[in-house]
């Protein structure tokens, strides 16, 4: 929801961007029935519903069963977009929606320091642009290639690659890893791209390539606890 500019609009969460036919014929209802001037795809796979009159709007939320906080949660990615993968897609080289799905319930052992967004391609074409996210993963011949620390904000950065050739339970595992870190090693609010700016590609590397066991979940645990509540910055 965002009140800015006198612009209000919901943002419904979506799988992968995938609506069924029931989802679309609520849509309509709902457009229709609170008279909403716009609907607009969003670039993460989103719906918003914009131009809203003020005194729909918590009806709307109600109808929706949504609350009136942040859409994403704090252990959990912001969002994740996909392509339709290799299953609706003839230059697709691994399936992506499946992958998606697992990423979206990912649940983490602290409060993640910013904001996560996830991009998954299911070739190097890369429509879902995964270089620009910050976790990328690109499905190749031999597997999956993991990216890390992208981001498309005011500065922007190319994210760098984590690993390559991985497979889906791999990727997953590597993914929890890196995240774990981010919580553990990031100052304040600070992206990933930022993170990465700061430390280098070689450090998250070898602080992923060993075993996180009882210390780092110790660590992640207490961090949780100091910084439970703090508001997320939407900037960069």
């Amino acid at each position: 929801m965002d009140r800015r500019c006198k612009t209000y609009m919901t943002l419904p969460d979506l799988h992968a961007g995938l609506l069924t036919p029931a989802q679309l014929e609520r849509l309509l209802k709902l457009v229709r029935d609170y008279d909403i001037p716009g609907v607009k795809i969003t670039s993460a796979q989103r719906i918003a519903l914009l131009g809203m009159d003020p005194d729909g709007l918590s009806a709307l939320q109600r109808d929706l069963h949504l609350d009136s906080g942040p859409a994403h949660r704090r252990g959990r990615a912001h969002y994740v977009q996909a392509c339709p993968g290799k299953a609706w897609c003839r230059y697709g080289m691994a399936g992506t929606l499946g992958i998606a799905g697992k990423l979206e319930r990912l649940e983490l052992d602290g409060p993640l320091p910013n904001k996560v967004k996830i991009g998954i391609s299911g070739c190097r074409m890369c429509c879902s642009e995964s270089w620009l996210r910050d976790i990328g993963l690109i499905g190749e011949s031999r597997g999956w290639r993991v990216i890390f620390g992208g981001n498309a904000a005011g500065r922007p950065h190319i994210g760098e690659e984590l690993a390559s050739g991985l497979s889906e339970d791999e990727a997953l595992e590597l993914i929890r890893k890196a995240l774990h870190f981010y919580i553990l090693a990031a100052r304040g609010k600070e992206r990933t791209a930022r993170l990465l700016e700061r430390i280098g590609i070689a450090a998250l590397r070898q602080a992923v390539s060993g075993s996180q066991g009882p210390e780092l979940q110790r660590v992640v645990g207490a961090k949780a606890s100091q910084h439970n509540g703090d508001a997320i910055s939407t900037k960069d």
